[in-house]
């Protein structure tokens, strides 16, 4: 705890105070026989306890997170606070039993001029510590300080409380010095009630931070498009915050991720004392979107069923829409307008069975020279020769080699290995390797299943 130093200067000051209204309290009481002052000097002896355990306290919570600890030790605090409540409540027990025994064997106290002055220097030293004390516990933001002026500000009405029972007995109701005392004690346990439920709320990890106060910073965030599970936990100097934000599905995650950065730096700047926030990126459920590798395989699978080749495929979103570009192959006989009619009834299936897409843009070629079936050659000799010269008449392919044949069942299994520039975009030899698995079904139709490995130029393939 950054504050460590300055939170152990108050509890040593109100410590050595503490003790000082003890020993006064306690001299007289005993001197006199009076069971109230003597309750109240216990009372005031159990302060100083309070401040040793704080000093305890706050020792192991500014202890670094380590491996079992990640989130720190700040709980300690609230931990050893509840010990505070526990000696309170020891101590309600005590003044209650002796209170029973005095009322069973009776004891007139003495009351004269030191039982006064005792308790009227305990209530002004009371008054200085407990306005202290909170002043300082809020301004460090320390949990035990503002629990411990709370106990010292109900200290004075104890106080207030024995000095009328003292002038009650003096007029002659001897009762009231002990019926004073067992107010004392109930007041003492309702002190340390009000100390668990102030620890409860850290260790059952009761919200500290307001989810408007979030709401009001993630508004000013741009890029998030909406959030949710805002949640915290903690104590107000050291809040821990995590939450949900969405963005747009098709946002790339490096930016997705500068978002988080910067909703985490707003939060911790603008929310006093949040220390670590943790946020999950989501896509906003709704928004149109589709994964470019999804939407290229669909455009393909159209292509297919409409058996036209195509290659070089690539797609760009605008604005929730989709634009594709695409090769499309006509066999070389086609004359301009046929060609376009077959462009066109591609882009019409395209956009029926995709509606996602908005524009497609053809580029119309020639297929180069197509050899004949292959399916009995595959059994020949000859089969590397003709599998190598359909796929090398795809446009970027440099050679082929590793040509293989596998039957499994009734079905023929197809691999090669295909050499392509070096400098190739991997979308686009991807591309070409699917353009050349194509090639070669339509050449080799009892081929079942065609599949290319590209290497690049630099390899050097087997003659």
């Amino acid at each position: 705890m950054e504050s460590f130093a300055a939170v152990r200067s108050v509890l040593l000051y109100t410590l050595l105070l503490n003790l000082v209204v003890t020993a006064a309290k306690l001299a007289v009481g005993y001197s006199t026989g009076s069971l109230s002052i003597i309750a109240d000097g216990f009372d005031s002896l159990f302060d100083g306890v309070t401040n040793v355990i704080g000093l305890a306290a706050i020792y192991l919570a500014r202890r670094p997170p380590d491996k079992d600890h990640p989130y720190g030790h700040r709980r300690f605090e609230a931990l050893m606070t509840l010990s505070v409540s526990a000696l309170l409540f020891v101590t309600c027990y005590s003044i209650l039993q002796n209170a029973y025994q005095r009322l069973l064997n009776p004891i007139v106290p003495e009351v004269n001029f030191w039982s006064f002055a005792s308790l009227f220097f305990s209530i002004a030293v009371h008054a200085y510590t407990a306005g202290y004390e909170l002043r300082r516990g809020r301004e460090l933001k320390s949990e035990f300080l503002i629990a411990d002026a709370s106990h010292t500000r109900a200290d004075i009405l104890v106080t207030v409380g024995v000095v009328a029972g003292l002038i009650m007995v003096r007029i002659g109701y001897l009762w009231a010095d002990t019926v004073i005392a067992a107010v004392i004690a109930l007041i003492i346990a309702k002190i340390g009630v009000d100390i668990i439920r102030s620890s409860a709320r850290i260790l059952t990890d009761t919200a500290i931070v307001e989810t408007d106060q979030v709401a009001a910073v993630m508004q000013q965030i741009p890029g998030v498009q909406s959030y949710h599970r805002i949640r915290s936990r903690g104590q107000e100097d050291e809040v821990h915050l995590d939450l949900h934000i969405r963005v747009a599905p098709d946002m790339p995650l490096a930016q997705a991720h500068s978002i988080a950065h910067e909703a985490q730096r707003r939060l911790i700047e603008t929310l006093d004392g949040v220390r670590d926030v943790l946020i999950h990126v989501e896509p906003q459920p709704g928004a149109p979107y589709r994964p470019h590798s999804d939407l290229q395989a669909d455009v393909r699978e159209v292509a297919r069923g409409l058996d036209i080749p195509i290659h070089h495929l690539s797609a760009h979103e605008i604005a929730g829409q989709y634009s594709v570009d695409l090769h499309l192959e006509v066999p070389d006989g086609l004359t301009l307008g046929q060609a376009h009619a077959q462009a066109s009834m591609l882009e019409d299936e395209i956009k029926v069975q995709i509606p996602e897409v908005a524009e497609i843009h053809t580029h119309i070629e020639p297929t180069p020279v197509t050899h004949a079936k292959c399916g009995e050659a595959l059994q020949d000799p000859q089969r590397e020769r003709i599998v190598r010269e359909l796929a090398r008449d795809v446009p970027g392919v440099r050679d082929c080699h590793d040509v293989k044949v596998r039957q499994i069942g009734a079905k023929l299994f197809l691999t090669l290995h295909c050499v392509l520039d070096e400098q190739l975009p991997v979308a686009e030899a991807h591309d070409i390797a699917t353009l050349v698995e194509e090639r070669l079904r339509r050449g080799c139709p009892d081929i079942a299943s065609v599949s290319v490995h590209v290497e690049p130029a630099t390899s050097d393939p087997p003659s």
